[in-house]
C-alpha cells in the first residue's frame, strides 16, 4: 500500500447544477461533454418530457424486440437532446438547440465533437431508432450551424452490426477518435428476435473498437480491435504524451485493467490488455500535466493511478455527493484542475427521479510524484564452454541513475513444477503459492544484484521430466511490488523462460 503521506488530495471542490428540465420531475440523461476551438466548451443531455398529446407509441413488436421493462419505453414521449455552450470557462451556460429524435428507449448520443472548423458530430445509437428511414448502422451526424439543423452523413460500419457509440475524443494533433462497441445487429430479418439476444459460443461477441479521423470527421478509419476476446460496451482512453492512447477498460466490466495503443502517423496498433492489479478502474479517465490519471465511477466516486492505470486509489479529498455523476466525463483542464459533467440519478424511468446536468470542478495535488523504476536483466556467458550459464546480473535504476541498497525479488520455477504455467493462465499470486522459489537480492553500489542458480548447470544430476536439451524454467523479476518504496513505482520485467542447457 502506499503511505498515507503520498496520498492525492482534491482542493477546492465544488459542484455545480449546469441544467434542470422544467417539467418535474426532470428527465435529463446521458452527458456528453467536450470542448471546441476558441476556450468554449459544451455540454449535451437527452431531455425526456411529457407533450399534451401522447406521441404515437412504438408497437408492442417494437417495445418486445427492445427488451425493455415496464416504464422505460420513451416513444409516447417527447424526446430532444439539449446543447449548451461555455464560452466564459465553464462559469455560465446557455442553450444553444436542442434537436428532437424519435428513440424508442434512449438516443445514446453520448459521443460527440466540436471540431477546429467550429462543425459538430453526433454519434447516436440508431438501433434503438423509430425512424423507418434510419438504418441502425447510419449512426453520424453533422452541424455547420451551431446545432440548429443536422445532416445525416452515410452509412458509418457494415450493416450486418448494431452499434453503441460511446466516447469521442480530439487528439492534440486534431484527430479525432472515437470508441465504438460493436455487436451483432436484432430485430426483424435477423435471427436475434430481442435486443437481449447472446451467442453463448462468442467469444467476446460485443466488440470494442477503435475508428479515428484526420480529417474533422469527414472520413474515418478503421476498426481497430480493443479488448479482444472481452464483452464490453463502455470505455475511455487518454492522450499519452508519446502520442500513444492508454485506454481504460473499467471495472464495471468483467476483466478490467489497460490497453496502450501505439500511433504511428495515422496508424493505430493495439498491444495487450494488461489486467488490473488493485483498486476499481473508473469509467472516464484524464491525465494531468503531473503524469497522474484521474478518472470517476458511477454515480460519483473518484480515484486516481500514478503508475498509468496499473492500479487505482480513492481520491481523497471529494465530498460523497452521490448519486450525481451518474454516466460521467471528465477532462483536464490543465494545472491539476479537473472537471467532470454527469448527471444526478442513474438509468431512470421518466417520471421517477428528478434528474438534473451537474458539474465537479478540484484541483489535484500530490505532495510527490513516485519516480519509475527500471529493471533489466542480462544472462551471463561462458566463452569457455560456449554456453549461457544459468546466473545473471540484475539492474536497478531511476531516471537514468542505479539504485544501490535496494531489495529486489525473484521467483523461478522449473518446467512442469507445481507453479509452472505454460500460457499464464493462472495468476502469478497463485503459482507462488503453488510453488517455486522466491529468492530476496540486494543491489549493490552500482545498483546491481547478482542471481545465481548453479544447479541448473549440471542436468545431469536432476531428475527432469523431460529431455535435458528441452528443460526449462520460468523466471520473474519484480521490485517495490508491495510499494513499501514510497519515492518509486513499482518495476517487474515480463516472465522470463530460459532453456537450462543454454547451447546452440
Amino acid at each position: 500500500m502506499i503511505p498515507t503521506a503520498t496520498a492525492v488530495q482534491a482542493e477546492a471542490f465544488e459542484a455545480r447544477q449546469i441544467y434542470r428540465s422544467a417539467q418535474r420531475p426532470g428527465y435529463t440523461s446521458w452527458v456528453s461533454f467536450f470542448p471546441g476551438p476558441q476556450g468554449k466548451w459544451y455540454l449535451t443531455c437527452e431531455e425526456v418530457t411529457r407533450p399534451d398529446q401522447p406521441l404515437p407509441g412504438a408497437t408492442y413488436q417494437q417495445f418486445h424486440e427492445m427488451s425493455l421493462p415496464r416504464g422505460y419505453d420513451k416513444s409516447p414521449l417527447c424526446m430532444e437532446i439539449v446543447l449548451l455552450e461555455s464560452a466564459e470557462g465553464l462559469q455560465t451556460w446557455k442553450e444553444l438547440s436542442r434537436q428532437p429524435v424519435r428513440f424508442q428507449h434512449s438516443a445514446g448520443s453520448f459521443a460527440q465533437a466540436c471540431t477546429r472548423e467550429g462543425r459538430f458530430l453526433r454519434f447516436m445509437w440508431s438501433c434503438y431508432s423509430l425512424d423507418p428511414d434510419l438504418a441502425a448502422n447510419q449512426i453520424l451526424f453533422s452541424s455547420s450551424d451551431q446545432g440548429r439543423t443536422w445532416e445525416k452523413e452515410p452509412a458509418f460500419h457494415h450493416p450486418h452490426f448494431a452499434s453503441y457509440p460511446h466516447r469521442l475524443r480530439t487528439l492534440r494533433d486534431g484527430t479525432l477518435a472515437l470508441c465504438l462497441p460493436l455487436a451483432a445487429r436484432w430485430g426483424e430479418g435477423t435471427d436475434r428476435p430481442v435486443r437481449a439476444a447472446l451467442d453463448l459460443e462468442a467469444v467476446g461477441e460485443m466488440q470494442m473498437t477503435l475508428w479515428t479521423s484526420a480529417d474533422q470527421g469527414h472520413t474515418w478509419a478503421g476498426p481497430v480491435l480493443l479488448y479482444a476476446g472481452q464483452q464490453v460496451s463502455e470505455t475511455d482512453f487518454v492522450e499519452l504524451p508519446s502520442g500513444d492512447l492508454l485506454c481504460i477498460n473499467n471495472s464495471i466490466f468483467a476483466c478490467p485493467g489497460r490497453q496502450r495503443v501505439y500511433r504511428e502517423g495515422p496508424r493505430f496498433t493495439p498491444g495487450p490488455l494488461e489486467k488490473l492489479q488493485a483498486g476499481k478502474a473508473p469509467e472516464t479517465v484524464c491525465l494531468t500535466d503531473a503524469g497522474l490519471l484521474v478518472g470517476c465511477m458511477r454515480p460519483g466516486t473518484y480515484h486516481w493511478s500514478d503508475d498509468l492505470g496499473r492500479s487505482w486509489k480513492p481520491l481523497e479529498g471529494v465530498p460523497d455527493r452521490r448519486p450525481e455523476m451518474y454516466q460521467p466525463w471528465i477532462h483536464h483542464l490543465g494545472q491539476g484542475r479537473i472537471a467532470c459533467a454527469g448527471h444526478y440519478g442513474g438509468d431512470d424511468a421518466p417520471g421517477t427521479c428528478d434528474q438534473y446536468l451537474s458539474l465537479h470542478l478540484f484541483r489535484v495535488a500530490a505532495p510527490h510524484q513516485p519516480v519509475p523504476a527500471c529493471l533489466k536483466i542480462e544472462r551471463h556467458f561462458d566463452q569457455t564452454q560456449d554456453r549461457y550459464l544459468n546466473s545473471y546480473t540484475i539492474a536497478l535504476s531511476a531516471d537514468g541513475r542505479p539504485l544501490p541498497g535496494r531489495e529486489v525479488e525473484v521467483w523461478w520455477v522449473g518446467r512442469d513444477q507445481p507453479g509452472y504455467s505454460g500460457w499464464a493462465e493462472v495468476p502469478l499470486a497463485q503459482r507462488m503459492q503453488t510453488g517455486g522459489e522466491r529468492l530476496l537480492l540486494r543491489t549493490d553500489a552500482a545498483g546491481q544484484a547478482l542471481l545465481q542458480l548453479p544447479a541448473l548447470d549440471h542436468l545431469e544430476n536432476m531428475n527432469l521430466p523431460c529431455e535435458p536439451a528441452h528443460y526449462s524454467y520460468q523466471l520473474v523479476v519484480r521490485f517495490n511490488a508491495d510499494r513499501a518504496d514510497a519515492a518509486h513505482l513499482p518495476a517487474q520485467l515480463p516472465q522470463l523462460e530460459f532453456y537450462a542447457e543454454g547451447r546452440r
